[in-house]
């Protein structure tokens, strides 16, 4: 009765917006190119097996820490090293991959994160365990390499697109994560922990046997040389993300933009457990549902509804708009008293990290040079591993000091901050030439609007 009921509720089904733009996105997704279709896929599962894998253990860890002799700071520093890595490390290994490739990156760093999780289910100490998140958040620094991935097989019209498939895949993972590490833990302390660490290494295998290699050879070949003629030292092409930021006003601009509204989301994500206690009295099961609801509202709109809203404006409006949309939900929810409030405040931010994630991402790698881009987008993902250190601890000082609502508004201030700043710069990034080219042939030589500089 299954098939039946479904063929006779298609019609019905395709005519909402959002599974026409999931249609939509399925078609556009199967006519690519099949090299391009491979790595995107391989890199949307590497990304959902990945974040599905960190899901896994959120339910328990920070219990296995309290465990192991950890107070509410212990719990703190935990999250705070594991973000640390992953500012350090990101940019460097983005750097890595734009030398070497993107596969070795992924796959090594895949199995550095399946050892750092076997240890948390080892560690039988508090420093121990602090060691052993370090080396996962070393692990798990390969996000600015899997978008390079994404980069290299778009292009610059499809970019937002493919972004907009790695933060669903993010955002499904931290739906489906939970849930199973929730019942996973039914069956003993450490088994979500090996649980993930399995995950990982099958992740690892997985891009082993299918990713092919997007970094042509050449453009390897010829960045080698460009870094022998220009003299780099070590130390300094590992970190030349930072220094091409700081040479490239758009791309510092953009940066920061990533650190202040990373700040205010992880923020309201480290306290709002304890503004849903304090207001409404609410346990984990009841937070857990939330975050799940918040799950849902990003992966609508990184799966398919960011594609179609840059197809209708561009990657400008909807970031801007996205920035506005989740400072206007963390001040209401501030305020929100009341379920239905709440409800809507949440979904105001939800929608609007929905928005901001794929399109800055697609807009710094606008601003960048093609041979920089896994540097750039290293950097902007280590800038936000910075964003999600100083977030829950900042937090979470806040909290004791102005009350359960004023870290939500401490955060609207500060993604108001951040619109100010990404201004200047939507002006001046530009979309690459090939989009130009596509829109000129589509209309009979005129250059679309969203082609030029908006």
């Amino acid at each position: 009765m299954r098939g039946p009921g479904l063929i006779n509720r298609a019609p019905a089904l395709a005519s909402r917006p959002c599974v026409r733009g999931g249609l939509l996105l399925l078609w556009e997704f199967f006519v690519m190119d099949k090299t391009k279709r491979l790595g995107l896929l391989l890199m949307a599962l590497t990304i959902l097996i990945d974040f599905t894998g960190f899901g896994l253990i959120l339910p328990m860890l920070a219990f296995w820490a309290q465990h192991l002799g950890a107070n509410a700071i212990g719990v703190g520093l935990m999250i705070t090293i594991y973000a640390l890595a992953q500012f350090v490390f990101t940019p460097v290994l983005g750097t890595i991959s734009d030398r070497y490739g993107r596969k070795p990156v992924i796959c090594v760093s895949l199995l550095i994160e399946a050892v750092g999780l076997g240890l948390t289910a080892l560690a039988g100490s508090l420093p121990l365990l602090l060691i052993a998140r370090f080396i996962g958040g070393l692990g798990a620094s390969n996000i600015g390499s899997a978008q390079a991935v994404v980069s290299d097989v778009t292009t610059a019209e499809e970019r937002a697109k493919g972004m907009g498939l790695i933060g669903a895949a993010i955002g499904l993972g931290f739906v489906l994560g939970p849930i199973l590490g929730g019942a996973l833990v039914l069956f003993g302390a450490t088994v979500p922990f090996w649980t993930a660490a399995v995950v990982a290494l099958v992740n690892a295998l997985l891009v082993i046997i299918l990713l092919p290699e997007t970094r042509n050879r050449i453009d390897v070949r010829q960045e080698r040389e460009r870094a022998v003629v220009v003299g780099k030292q070590k130390a300094n092409f590992l970190f030349a993300g930072w220094r091409n930021a700081w040479r490239n006003p758009a791309v510092a601009q953009f940066v920061l933009v990533n650190l202040f509204y990373t700040i205010a989301f992880t923020a309201m994500e480290a306290v709002f457990p304890l503004f849903s206690q304090h207001t409404f009295k609410w346990g984990a099961i009841q937070n857990g549902y939330v975050f799940t609801y918040v799950g849902v509202i990003v992966v609508i709109m990184q799966g398919g509804l960011v594609g179609r809203l840059v197809k209708r404006w561009n990657e400008q409006k909807v970031m801007i708009t996205g920035v506005i949309m989740l400072a206007a939900g963390l001040l209401l929810l501030a305020f929100s008293s009341q379920l239905a409030w709440l409800l809507v405040s949440l979904g105001i931010v939800s929608a609007g990290d929905g928005a901001v994630s794929p399109t800055i991402s697609t807009l710094l790698s606008f601003a960048s040079p093609s041979d920089t881009q896994g540097e750039t987008l290293g950097l902007a993902q280590g800038v936000g591993g910075l964003g999600r250190v100083i977030g829950p601890v900042a937090a979470g000082s806040i909290y004791a000091w102005g009350g359960p609502g004023a870290p939500f508004i401490a955060g609207g201030i500060l993604v108001v901050l951040a619109a100010l700043i990404a201004l200047p710069a939507l002006f001046s990034v530009q979309k690459p030439a090939e989009v130009c080219a596509v829109h000129e042939e589509g209309m009979g030589g005129k250059v679309h609007k969203s082609a030029k500089m908006l």
